[in-house]
């Protein structure tokens, strides 16, 4: 079953402010941290922003935009991944009645985290949406594997790590961060979320907007290191992907990717390469499950790190 249109979540000036401590996971992101911080200082109780041992500044930039910083030195250790070691040390002796975990090149809107709290009576919510695309490739295989995913259904227990906002004693209670499922794995959010139950996810393109990667390779290595992860389904995913340009009619792709760029506020124009978009995204799935499978690690933040493959759950 996918995320239906109900999922989607509007801004709500109205809504009234909660108490939250935002935590900002960062390794080297100097260019993006003061925004982030900027963003969720106005709206939150206090800011922790866990600097994962940065070797360009983020930390000094984090400090001078307002927040408190916790740093961290060398790698995780075993049974670790980074994210998931910054995340637990930046919700330790919190107070407050709720936390959120806000990825460092996220720029939340004003008011995103009271409207994410009054619309939900769950234990945790998180929001997607917003994605800003700036170089070829970004413009190019983002917003289509976005359509595909569409196409295929999002899954069940879909979370997002954009922004994941959780009942403070809900965490402490399971573990959080440092839950057996969660503290190694590649996909966090997601599996917090399974851990936690009860998840509420939405999308809200008025309510954040992110760049995910800088560079080809960052996107490369990126998209390699989640998707074996994130779909256990292979013949699933590689057919939404690779039917609507294996088809007498591959140009009704053209056209159905067109539209579903200007619905999310992207470049038609990209459309008129789908079929190159698409044979490149299932080529780097095939990429996450061969690594997944052989233990081949992928280069990210300048640690390697191992994809891994996500069992099939849900139908």
């Amino acid at each position: 079953m996918g995320i239906a249109a109900s999922r989607f979540l509007k801004l709500d000036p109205a809504a009234p402010a909660i108490d939250v401590r935002v935590v900002v996971p960062a390794r080297d992101e100097v260019e993006t941290i003061a925004g982030c911080v900027a963003a969720v200082l106005p709206q939150a109780t206090e800011v922790v922003v866990v600097d994962d041992a940065s070797t360009d500044g983020t930390g000094d930039g984090a400090e001078e935009a307002g927040a408190r910083v916790v740093r961290l030195e060398g790698d995780p250790p075993p049974g670790w991944a980074g994210k998931a070691r910054a995340c637990l040390a930046g919700s330790e002796g919190a107070t407050t009645a709720w936390l959120a975990f806000v990825d460092a090149d996220v720029v939340l809107a004003p008011h995103a985290l009271a409207t994410m709290a009054a619309a939900t009576a769950h234990t945790s919510t998180s929001i997607v949406g917003g994605l800003e695309c700036r170089s070829f490739w970004e413009r190019l295989l983002l917003p289509e594997l976005g359509l595909a995913l569409v196409q295929e259904g999002l899954p069940r227990d879909f979370a997002s790590g954009h922004c994941f906002l959780v009942r403070r004693d809900h965490y402490e209670a399971m573990g959080g961060h440092g839950h057996p499922r969660v503290r190694g794995s590649v996909v966090d959010d997601r599996d917090l979320a399974r851990a936690l139950g009860g998840h509420d996810p939405r999308i809200a393109p008025d309510l954040l907007r992110a760049r995910m990667y800088r560079s080809g390779r960052d996107l490369r290595a990126g998209l390699v290191k989640n998707q074996a992860g994130l779909h256990g389904r292979p013949g699933v995913h590689l057919a939404a992907l690779l039917a609507p340009v294996a088809t007498r009619r591959p140009w009704a792709a053209v056209v159905v990717s067109a539209g579903g760029r200007v619905a999310a506020g992207q470049n038609p124009l990209y459309g008129g390469l789908a079929p190159l978009a698409r044979l490149l995204l299932a080529g780097l799935y095939a990429e996450s499950l061969w690594r997944a499978r052989t233990g081949r690690p992928v280069a990210w933040k300048g640690r390697m790190v191992r994809p891994e493959r996500e069992e099939a759950t849900d139908g």
